[in-house]
């Protein structure tokens, strides 16, 4: 049997709820805040500014997804003439994130020269990049340019978007005299945005980063003329197929670089390995005879984890008479403590060793029973076997204890003769 389509609804899925859109000029302004700051404080200092800046990474790729916590990386590099920065890279990383902290402003902590750039931590959730790059001719009048990492390493900052922008060109669907393709323009785009929601909507476990999906999509990534879903569940089965074999994944503008290098980075892809397994064995219901609207709904959330897949199912449950039920959220210190924070958002990131009261308020008459429960997901609670727990009361309200990294969800039902009422779902991101 053909595979179920969704595609209508993957694409629906993708232009409200993954594609960045209204958020991107808000970005636009801290980049150039930042940019700001640092000519600023530079010429406080006494040293000559950058000659020139431009956009890195997923921005510049246009593979930046909406995030509800605002964990947007902005990538920017600046480059220098090479007799405007001190010798030594890290000395330059220094002066730069002196420049920024000498006029910072709404940071949660000082600007940080880590290894490959400086490290802008806004409290709101956003944080900025700026590699530091310098410049020189060589005897032919030809740019030489270098960053600024653990070493001076010749590097052109724009290499990686060149290539991407070529791949995506070249690999996705595209109207010739042969044929007329039925989706958009740009599907390989699409599929790393896809699956890095994926990658996003499981945090807890712990997959890996945008550059490392994007070359192995780039490897691995499967057209379909027709239809989106079937091309991304193709490369998920590709990209699969191809870890089994080897889970090195090298940097596609620069073969000598091992992207896996670090055992931070090749963990995560060997977890990117495991996870597919088990998201595909989901997938599978999408080629049964038997496959409906629904199962296919709750077989795509498996893999996304998002609220959109369950829109069907929530409206299905709503009850006739109309009944809801709302939940509020404060943070604690410990159970019945000082109240850290107040009406903490769905989604929110929150940090472990911290103490939730959950409060429901419903219109459902009483007597009724109140269903706590609580889903777990991510490898420190697969570890600790802690998947979950229900409990039962009359009480409105009640007390659970952040514990493990990952997203995990609050799902509460008020119960009349053993049926469901009205429900509602919070979700719990844990860092």
């Amino acid at each position: 049997m053909p595979q179920y389509n969704m595609h209508n609804e993957l694409n629906v899925f993708y232009q409200d709820h993954v594609r960045l859109k209204d958020e991107i000029e808000r970005l636009r302004e801290l980049r150039n805040t930042n940019l700001t700051r640092l000519t600023d404080g530079l010429n406080e200092m006494g040293h000559a500014t950058f000659v020139k800046n431009l956009l890195q990474g997923s921005i510049a790729m246009h593979t930046a997804n909406k995030s509800t916590n605002n964990d947007y990386d902005i990538d920017i590099a600046v480059i220098f003439e090479e007799s405007d920065l001190p010798a030594t890279p890290l000395e330059a990383r220094k002066r730069v994130a002196e420049a920024i902290s000498r006029k910072a402003s709404g940071f949660s902590k000082d600007p940080e020269a880590r290894t490959n750039a400086v490290t802008v931590w806004y409290a709101a959730g956003y944080h900025v990049d700026i590699a530091i790059y310098r410049r020189r001719e060589d005897w032919l009048g030809n740019e030489i340019l270098e960053h600024a990492g653990a070493s001076w390493t010749k590097r052109d900052p724009k290499e990686v978007t060149r290539w991407f922008t070529r791949e995506v060109e070249r690999q996705s669907p595209s109207k010739n005299i042969f044929s007329t393709p039925l989706v958009s323009s740009g599907q390989m785009r699409r599929i790393v945005r896809w699956i890095k929601a994926f990658t996003k909507g499981r945090e807890g476990w712990n997959l890996p980063g945008g550059f490392i999906i994007s070359a192995l999509v780039a490897e691995c990534y499967q057209a379909d003329n027709d239809r989106d879903d079937i091309a991304l569940h193709k490369t998920l089965t590709q990209i699969k197929s191809r870890l089994d074999g080897d889970c090195d994944v090298y940097n596609p503008a620069d073969s000598s670089q091992l992207l896996t290098q670090k055992s931070k980075f090749s963990t995560q892809v060997k977890n990117l390995k495991k996870r597919l397994g088990s998201v595909l064995s989901k997938l599978d219901v999408l080629f049964d005879d038997s496959c409906t609207d629904q199962k296919a709904r709750k077989a795509w959330n498996y893999m996304f984890q998002h609220s959109y897949w369950e829109q069907v199912e929530s409206a299905r449950a709503s009850n006739k008479q109309g009944y809801n039920l709302q939940l509020t959220v404060d943070v604690s210190q410990s159970e019945g403590g000082f109240v850290l924070s107040k009406n903490v958002l769905s989604g929110r990131f929150l940090p472990k060793r911290v103490h939730l009261k959950f409060e429901a308020r419903t219109n459902v008459p009483s007597p009724y029973t109140i269903q706590w429960r609580v889903v777990n997901s991510g490898d420190e609670a697969e570890a600790a076997n802690d998947m979950g727990h229900v409990a039962a009361s009359q009480s409105l309200t009640h007390w659970e204890r952040t514990a493990y990294r990952g997203q995990h969800e609050m799902i509460c039902e008020i119960l009349k003769s053993g049926e469901v009422q009205a429900s509602t779902k919070h979700l719990v991101n844990i860092r």
